[in-house]
């Protein structure tokens, strides 16, 4: 959720994905479709206002270190 003015605007609702070892995604959409969001809650530049986010089941609030090992990110 982010604020625009005295707004508040829900970013992401439900993104669920996985990929096997070696595989690589990218996501497409319309402008403020939330890819960026979440590109930016994989890589804990941002966090989630609820649920949760981990990559290889590593939870990126608490052990970001570990997870991080796992994931290549080109913006």
């Amino acid at each position: 959720m982010y604020t625009v003015g005295f707004s508040k605007i829900l970013a992401v609702k439900k993104a669920s994905f996985g990929l096997d070892f070696g595989e690589c995604f990218a996501l497409l959409g319309a402008n403020g479709a939330g890819k960026t969001t979440i590109f930016k809650s994989l890589t804990n530049e941002t966090h989630p206002t609820s649920g949760q986010v981990s990559i290889g089941g590593y939870d990126i609030a608490r052990d970001f270190s570990k997870a991080r090992k796992l994931i290549g990110f080109c913006p």
